[in-house]
């Protein structure tokens, strides 16, 4: 117990000293703790997004999504007849066809792009049964003809849109012009996507080139249908190669387009993390050798008095514990903070994360605990 007071004691009469460690300590940690949080609230984000999204079973072209898709901007089609097929085998409550296209340029009339500046994708697509579990028209109706279009709300808000205005959409296949029609928000969070849904014929001419195709084919299955069942069920009555994959499989497929991108924000945020731990380390040693050069009167009066040399070393040793701990729990509580700050940057510049989704897993204060007493 007196190694513990002497402990705490040397502790708070060197405040300053320790004030200046417990910041160096506090940065190292906020850093990493932030990246964590951060990366891995988009990641939470994302799975939702993919989650809710997903239909139980997706059919697309065999080369969907593949290093052999074409590159000239126009998206891999399937007959719509495929439908009808689908639709009758055995344990599928609904299939619908779907047009999507993220090879698209939107601007407004005076040629102002509507799209994201920080990397989303703008995305145009029919307006599906499937699309209601993601958005909801707040304001006005889908488009019911080849001039009117629906925008997210995300996108009309930042660019001040409202139903009536005019909306250009470049495709490879050609130009859509129409007006606003209606107004979609998500129901989940929207990492920040520009997105304008047409109706499926207006789709399938302008993104497609031609009537009569689709992109893909979302199936439904029944009640008590299994997604695994009903994917055996759709390939027996495909007589073509096709793509098909389950709403989990889709989801792990969306998942993994966006994790090369996370993976390089995240390693490039850990680079300075782990800068800025490096210069705590040499701070906080520097710190500790003042202090115990500073103390050799009092290491040696304490060795006069009876303390052994392991006391002594715990005395130091806790004083660095304590120091570790309190800069830790600062560091994580400052991480989340700074996470929340890159949060709404990303917002700025296009990418909406909301703090509904904000995920702190017990890693993070794991590894913040880890890297203090390190």
């Amino acid at each position: 117990m007196s190694v513990l007071k002497t402990s705490l004691r040397n502790f708070f009469a060197h405040k300053g000293r320790m004030a200046l460690s417990a910041v160096a300590v506090l940065l190292s940690v906020a850093f990493v703790s932030g990246t964590l949080v951060f990366t891995d609230t988009m990641n939470t984000t994302f799975d939702k997004l993919f989650a809710v999204t997903a239909s139980d079973v997706t059919v697309s072209p065999k080369g969907s999504g593949d290093d052999e898709s074409p590159a000239a901007g126009r998206p891999e089609a399937l007959p719509a007849s495929l439908v009808d097929e689908i639709a009758s085998a055995e344990g599928v409550a609904s299939a619908e066809g779907a047009v999507m296209s993220m090879s698209v340029t939107v601007v407004d009339s005076a040629n102002k792009n509507m799209g994201s500046d920080g990397g989303a994708p703008t995305i145009a697509a029919n307006w599906t049964k499937n699309e209601l579990k993601s958005m909801e028209i707040t304001s006005g109706h889908a488009p019911r003809g080849p001039t009117e279009v629906m925008v997210d709300a995300d996108t009309a808000d930042k660019h001040g849109l409202k139903l009536g205005d005019e909306l250009r959409t470049i495709a490879v296949t050609g130009d859509l012009t129409a007006k606003i029609s209606g107004i979609a928000s998500f129901k989940v969070t929207n990492p920040g996507a520009a997105v304008v849904y047409f109706d499926t014929a207006t789709a399938q001419r302008g993104l497609l080139g031609r009537e009569g195709q689709f992109t893909h084919v979302l199936v439904t299955a029944a009640p008590g249908v299994a997604d695994e069942q009903l994917k055996k069920n759709v390939a027996a009555v495909l007589d073509a190669p096709y793509k098909l994959q389950t709403a989990k499989e889709a989801a792990d497929a969306g998942r993994e387009e966006v994790s090369s991108f996370l993976d390089v924000m995240k390693y490039a945020m850990l680079g300075f993390a782990g800068i800025a731990l490096l210069v705590g380390i040499f701070l906080i040693v520097n710190t500790f050798s003042m202090l115990v050069a500073q103390r050799t009167r009092e290491i040696g009066l304490m060795r006069a008095i009876g303390s052994s040399r392991r006391q002594v070393n715990r005395s130091v040793l806790v004083e660095a514990v304590l120091l570790g701990v309190v800069g830790s729990v600062a560091g994580v509580a400052a991480g989340v903070g700074l996470a929340v700050g890159l949060m709404k940057l990303m917002g700025a510049v296009g990418m909406n994360l909301s703090t509904d989704d904000l995920t702190v897993k017990w890693t993070t204060p794991a590894v913040g605990l880890v890297l203090a007493s390190s």
